[in-house]
This record gives structure tokens, C-alpha cells and sequence, in this order.
């Protein structure tokens, strides 16, 4: 929880230092490349990660990355800012959090589409402006095939579901067609 609380500070002084959407992302995939380069190596990750190299160690070994990479200055001082206070651990921790409260910052809401089959460049377009109409504000979607789906999407907002797929509208119809079942049969009874 302490380390949570920790990757939260830093990922929200990160977000009120970037000016607009190009240093988002151009930030975001560097750190995501840096912590892809941690993951890949398991003796560079705990070096970095823990007391294993000393901070001038740590330091050089950023340095060096930085040569060959060519960081935005803003990454690598960041990257450098945990090096310093041995924060590198939550790092992980860091990134989602920073998407979370970049969009937040923006009013950006993040819905998850989950479709039989990929959606096409205008079929996801099309769907974007729909949402953004229908919310009232900037929508960003994350996609996901499920392939238990025979057709429609399902769309996840939150803990919340809305089932545009043929299996949810033929339970709504059945659902429609129980309660006027159950609607004639009380008035039948009269």
C-alpha cells in the first residue's frame, strides 16, 4: 500500500510537469521502454532496483542507456529522480498510474471494447465519436477480442457492462417478453 502511495506522488508530479498530449505519450513510451529494458534482464532489474549497485553505479549505468536512447530530458531526469531516492522498484507501479492521471487531468474516459473480431479503423472511429457524443466527453478505447462473442461488442466503463452483442439483445428480448408474460398473466387474473 506505502509503495502505491510512493509510485502516486511521483507519477502526479510526472503528469503536472508535461504540457500536452505529444509529451504524454513521447514520455510514457520511453519510461515503458526503460522498464521493458529492466525486465529483460533480471541482474540489470535487481542492480536498479535495489542496493545491489551503488547510486554512482546506478547513475552511470542511466547515463550510458541515455547515450544510446536519447531520452526527453524530462524522462531522464525523472528516471534519474528515482534513481536518487532508490525508487526505481515502482516504476511499474508508475506508468499506469500516470495514464490514469493524465486522463483524468484532460477528462479523457478509458472504456474497454471487447469485440468477436478486430475492429476496423472506421468501425473504431465511428465508435469513438459515438461514445464521445453519448458521454460528453474525450474517449480513448482499449481493445480486446473475445471470442466466446458471436457478433456486437460489449463495451466495460468502470465495474460497468453495456452488451450491444446479439447474445445480450436476444437476453433482453427474452427479458421483455417474461415480464409482459407476467404482466398479462396479472391482469388476466383480475
Amino acid at each position: 500500500m506505502r509503495e502505491n502511495s510512493i509510485a502516486k506522488r511521483y507519477a502526479s508530479a510526472l503528469v503536472k510537469s508535461i504540457k500536452n498530449e505529444q509529451e504524454y505519450r513521447e514520455i510514457k513510451k520511453e519510461l515503458e521502454a526503460f522498464l521493458e529494458l529492466l525486465m529483460v534482464n533480471a541482474e540489470f532489474k535487481a542492480g536498479m532496483e535495489t542496493l545491489l549497485f551503488s547510486k554512482n553505479q546506478k547513475r552511470e549505468v542511466l547515463y550510458t542507456v541515455n547515450k544510446k536512447t536519447k531520452f526527453k530530458e524530462k524522462t531522464f531526469n525523472f528516471l534519474l529522480s528515482l534513481v536518487e531516492e532508490n525508487r526505481m522498484s515502482v516504476l511499474d507501479t508508475i506508468i499506469p498510474l500516470m495514464e490514469a492521471l493524465w486522463f483524468e487531468k484532460n477528462g479523457i474516459e478509458k472504456l474497454t471494447v471487447f469485440s468477436a473480431v478486430a475492429l476496423s479503423e472506421t468501425q473504431e472511429q465511428k465508435l469513438i465519436n459515438n461514445l464521445e457524443k453519448s458521454f460528453d466527453k474525450k474517449i480513448v478505447i482499449k481493445k480486446e477480442i473475445d471470442s466466446s462473442l458471436i457478433a456486437g461488442i460489449k463495451i466495460q466503463r468502470g465495474s460497468i457492462f453495456y452488451d450491444f452483442s446479439i447474445e445480450g439483445n436476444l437476453r433482453k428480448l427474452k427479458d421483455t417478453l417474461l415480464t409482459e408474460d407476467s404482466i398479462s398473466m396479472s391482469i388476466g387474473e383480475l
